[in-house]
Formats: C-alpha cells, sequence, structure tokens
C-alpha cells in the first residue's frame, strides 16, 4: 500500500509539472515509435540526409547550433517546410560540464540563448520548443533556465558516433538500441559524415523489420 502512495504521489507530481519544466531522455516504451535527432548542425551533409529521410518518408528532429543557421538558412526552411522538426543546441556549443564550476555560468547559458534566438528569428519560422544542452548537460539551474524560455530539455536514450569505432561497431551498435520509445542521438554538424547517411538507411530498415515508426521527438513525448 505504502509503495502504491509512493508511485500515485510520483505520477501526479509529473502530470502537474509545466512540460516545459520536464526533462526527457526516452518516450513511452508502449508505443511502437522512435524518434532520429541530429545535433550540431546545419552542415555540408544535411541536405544529403533531409533528402534520404524525405526518400523514405522518415521525419526527424534537428537540434541545431545558432553559430551554423547563416550558412545553412535554406536548408532549414526546406527541413521546416517537409515536416521535420527543429531544435535549440545553443548557439556555439560549449562545454557546461567545465563551466559549471565557474560562477558566471548561468550568465553564459542566457547569453548563448540570446544568440542562438537572435539568429534562428530572421528564419522566419515557428519559435522552437526543444532544446539539448551541449554534451547533455541536464544540471537543475540549467533545466530551469531553459524552461523560463518556453524550451522542453531532451537528450537521447542512444548515441555513439563520436566514438572510437569502426563504423560496423556503430552500425550494429545503433541497430541493437533501436526499441519503443528510443531517442536516437547522432550528428549531421562536421566534417566527413557520408557514414551518419549511411548508418540512418540502416537504421530506416531495422524500423521497418520490427515493425517500429520514426517521428519526431516532439511527437514521440507528445509535445505539441
Amino acid at each position: 500500500m505504502k509503495y502504491k502512495k509512493i508511485v500515485l504521489t510520483l505520477i501526479l507530481f509529473v502530470a502537474m509539472t509545466p512540460i516545459e519544466a520536464r526533462f526527457y531522455s526516452s518516450g513511452s516504451p508502449k508505443e511502437n515509435k522512435f524518434a532520429l535527432t541530429y545535433d550540431d548542425g546545419p552542415a555540408a551533409i544535411t541536405e544529403k540526409l533531409i533528402d534520404l529521410l524525405e526518400k523514405n518518408n522518415v521525419k526527424a528532429t534537428f537540434f541545431i547550433l545558432g553559430e551554423n543557421i547563416n550558412k545553412y538558412p535554406d536548408t532549414l526552411k526546406r527541413a521546416h517546410n517537409l515536416g521535420h522538426e527543429l531544435g535549440c543546441h545553443t548557439y556555439s556549443h560549449k562545454n557546461f560540464y567545465i563551466l559549471d564550476k565557474k560562477p558566471g555560468k548561468k550568465d553564459i547559458l542566457k547569453k548563448e540563448l540570446d544568440l542562438f534566438e537572435k539568429r534562428y528569428s530572421a528564419l522566419n519560422l515557428p519559435k522552437v520548443k526543444l532544446l539539448r544542452m551541449p554534451n547533455g548537460f541536464s544540471k537543475k539551474w540549467a533545466i530551469d533556465i531553459v524552461s523560463k524560455r518556453g524550451y522542453v530539455m531532451v537528450n537521447w536514450t542512444f548515441g555513439c558516433d563520436w566514438q572510437k569505432m569502426s563504423e560496423e561497431e556503430m552500425r550494429k551498435a545503433y541497430l541493437k538500441a533501436l526499441r519503443p520509445g528510443a531517442i536516437i542521438l547522432l550528428h549531421d554538424g562536421g566534417r566527413n559524415k557520408e557514414k551518419i547517411l549511411r548508418i540512418t538507411s540502416a537504421l530506416i530498415e531495422e524500423a521497418k523489420r520490427k515493425g517500429l515508426k520514426p517521428v519526431t521527438a516532439g511527437e514521440l513525448l507528445k509535445i505539441k
């Protein structure tokens, strides 16, 4: 009985917590859906990635860096127009695990968001709702700041494309991690990202085999 009361209390707490103040790293394991998410772009590979997703009728979420927006504005507008979701990845990908030890950390994050929002507003697209901190930083003080801006912080269930692994090892790891509710992290930002196209293609095929539907992170988490 005591256990049931604790569970009920947690459920009520989550239900009463504003959606912006929550933190997510996965979706419901009871629905046959998962999300493909891409960080650090847009970059040179992003157009090809959008082509691949469009060919397979797949929607994804792109957590973009503000400093890259002016380099690829048409790419971002195309992604939005095709039904993909755009999210914030701050302006310049600062390492808040290091900055967390400094007294000015909150002001640094606020400035990163200011710069991102100023650059993003020039695109004349709807305001982004989701935010992913660089390196998945998720301390409460950061969640508080971004939630007051109207963002929902989203991390991931699995990602490894920055690790020192062979492409085959990486592909197997991603396919193994594919399951209902998974939020898959890949990176379209940076150089030499052709392998991301191949891994994405493999994930799409494996999802078909497993009966999983790829959706945006917002849809997976039911964030409108």
